[in-house]
C-alpha cells in the first residue's frame, strides 16, 4: 500500500468520509491489499456500523495482528458493537496492555465490564463448578506435578469466568481459599462470591473469602531461608491515633536476609499468621529489631495481643476490614466538583475515596475488572435544615437502599457516605450496575424534592441523573 493512498485515507478518515475509504480499498487488487489496507478497511466498516464485516476482515489477518495494539482495539470495537462483550473485553485488555496510554481502550474495558456484571459472572462460575465437581474432586488429589499443573490450569479456566485477577489457594481436603493479595476491595467481593455458593457444594467443599491465619506455628521457606515462625519474636506498639500497630521483629535466619527480602518475607508470614484481614487493617509498618528483647512475644501470640489491646482501648476487633467504618474530616473547598465540599464522612473502603481525591483509578478499575462498580449517589442538601437533620436524611436513604435493594437482591453494599456544605453523598459497591440503577430509581422518586445523581468513583467521569 503506497504512501500517497495512506495520506488520502487519513484525510478521508478525518473528514468522516468512510465510504470513500471503502470504495478505494476494495478496488485494490487482492495482491495489493496488505495488512495496513485491511486494517484501514475494517476501521472504515466499523465507522459505518458494519461491525460484523469489520470483524471478518480483521479475522483474516489475525496472525499478523494479535500482538498489535491497533488490531486488538479494532477487533474489540467490532465485537463490542455486535454484543460479544467477552471477546471485546479480551481484545481491549490486550490493546491496553500493548499500549497503556490508550485511554479509549480503557474506556471500552470499563464499559464491557458494566455489561458483564459480577452477578452474572458468579452465576456462570458456580454453574461451571457444579457441572465439573466430580472432576475437580478427583483432580485435587494430584499424584504428580504434571497432574497438579493440569488441575490448576483447569481451575484457572473456571475462575477466569469471574476475573483474570482472581487469586486463590487449594487444599487437599476440598478447601478453596481466595487470596486478597493486598487488594482491599476483595474483602467485599470474595464474601459475595461465596454467598452465592450452591447448597449442593456445601457438604463437601469449604470456601474461605481470604486467608484467616492461624495461631499455630509453622515452617516457612523464602529467599533460601528456613524459618520456624515459633522462633520469631515481635513487639507490637499501638498507635491509638490511627488504630494500628507498628511491629518490630527478630529471628536469626529472617534477620540474616537483606532488608527488602526480610521485610517481604515477614509480610507474607504475618498474612499467614494473623490472616489477611487482620494484617491489612491493623499492621501499619514493620521493621527488624537488632536483637530479641525482653518485651517481645512469640509471633503466634500476636493476634491475641492485638485483639486484647484493641478491646482495652474501647475498640472492636474485626477479621474482615469491610466491617470497619473509619471516619474522616476534610476542609471543604469552593468548587463545583463533586465531593470537594465534603466536611465529614465515613467509609469501609478508604482507598477508593483516597484514589478519587488523588485522581487515581487503581481501586476503581480493579473492582470494575470483576464486573462490580464503585459508585456514589449525590443530592443537594435541603435548605434551612440543621446539620443533624441533613445527616439523618442521608442515613435514612442509605438504610432504605441497603434494606430494600442491596440486601434482598444481594446486589451490593453501602461503603459509607459523606456530608458536604452543598451536597450529601452515599457510597456504594454494586454487583450489577444496570439492575441497580433500575431498582434504585423508584425508591429515590419517593423524595420528589431532591434531584439524585449517580457517579463513578472517578473524577469527572460524568453523571447519570436518577430522578
Amino acid at each position: 500500500m503506497n504512501e500517497e493512498l495512506k495520506k488520502q485515507i487519513a484525510d478521508w478518515h478525518a473528514a468522516d468520509r468512510h465510504k470513500e475509504i471503502i470504495n478505494a480499498l476494495e478496488r485494490l487488487p487482492a495482491a495489493e491489499r496488505d495488512y495496513d489496507a485491511i486494517g484501514f478497511l475494517a476501521r472504515a466498516y466499523n465507522n459505518i456500523n458494519e461491525y460484523a464485516k469489520a470483524a471478518e476482515l480483521l479475522e483474516s489477518v489475525r496472525e499478523e495482528g494479535e500482538d498489535d495494539a491497533v488490531w486488538n482495539f479494532r477487533m474489540g470495537y467490532s465485537q463490542y458493537y455486535i454484543d460479544n462483550n467477552a471477546e471485546a473485553l479480551r481484545c481491549f485488555n490486550k490493546a491496553h496492555a500493548l499500549d497503556p496510554d490508550d485511554e479509549d481502550a480503557l474506556y471500552f474495558i470499563r464499559q464491557c465490564n458494566i455489561y458483564m456484571p459480577l452477578a452474572a459472572r458468579v452465576e456462570r462460575f458456580w454453574k461451571w463448578f457444579v457441572e465439573n465437581e466430580r472432576k475437580l474432586s478427583d483432580m485435587i488429589h494430584a499424584k504428580t506435578q504434571e497432574d497438579a499443573d493440569d488441575f490448576m490450569a483447569f481451575v484457572r479456566e473456571g475462575s477466569a469466568m469471574i476475573s483474570e485477577n482472581m487469586n486463590y489457594n487449594l487444599g487437599g481436603d476440598h478447601e478453596f481459599t481466595f487470596s486478597v493479595e493486598g487488594w482491599p476491595d476483595l474483602f467485599i467481593l470474595y464474601p459475595y462470591i461465596i454467598s452465592c455458593m450452591p447448597e449442593s457444594l456445601k457438604a463437601k467443599w469449604k470456601f474461605n473469602s481470604f486467608n484467616h491465619g492461624t495461631d499455630q506455628a509453622f515452617g516457612f521457606r523464602m529467599y533460601g531461608a528456613d524459618i520456624d515462625t515459633a522462633r520469631i519474636m515481635v513487639r507490637a506498639s499501638y498507635d491509638e491515633r490511627i488504630g494500628k500497630f507498628h511491629v518490630s521483629y527478630y529471628e536469626k535466619s529472617l534477620n540474616a536476609l537483606s532488608e527488602n527480602e526480610s521485610g517481604g518475607a515477614m509480610w507474607v508470614i504475618l498474612e499467614n499468621t494473623l490472616g489477611e484481614g487482620v494484617s491489612f487493617k491493623y499492621i501499619d509498618a514493620i521493621e527488624q529489631a537488632a536483637e530479641s528483647e525482653d518485651a517481645m512475644i512469640p509471633l503466634p501470640e500476636l493476634r491475641k495481643h492485638i485483639k486484647e489491646t484493641l478491646v482495652a482501648h474501647g475498640q472492636k476487633f474485626f477479621e474482615n476490614p469491610k466491617e470497619i467504618y473509619s471516619s474522616y474530616r476534610m476542609n471543604p473547598q469552593e468548587s463545583d466538583d463533586l465531593r470537594y465540599d465534603v466536611i465529614t464522612g465515613s467509609t469501609c473502603l478508604d482507598s477508593v475515596v483516597a484514589d478519587y481525591y488523588n485522581d487515581a483509578t487503581d481501586i476503581f478499575d480493579h473492582i470494575n475488572s470483576f464486573g462490580a462498580q464503585a459508585v456514589f449517589i449525590a443530592f443537594q442538601n435541603p435548605d434551612n435544615k440543621a446539620d443533624n437533620d441533613i445527616l439523618n436524611l442521608r442515613y435514612d436513604i442509605e438504610d432504605r437502599i441497603s434494606d430494600m435493594i442491596l440486601g434482598p437482591m444481594n446486589l451490593g453494599q453501602v461503603l459509607g457516605g459523606a456530608t458536604g456544605t452543598h451536597r450529601s453523598y452515599i457510597d456504594l459497591i454494586v454487583y450489577d450496575f444496570i439492575t441497580f440503577v433500575h431498582a434504585v430509581k423508584p425508591l429515590l422518586e419517593q423524595y420528589p424534592e431532591f434531584e439524585f445523581y449517580l457517579s463513578d468513583f472517578r473524577r469527572n467521569s460524568g453523571l447519570i441523573q436518577l430522578t
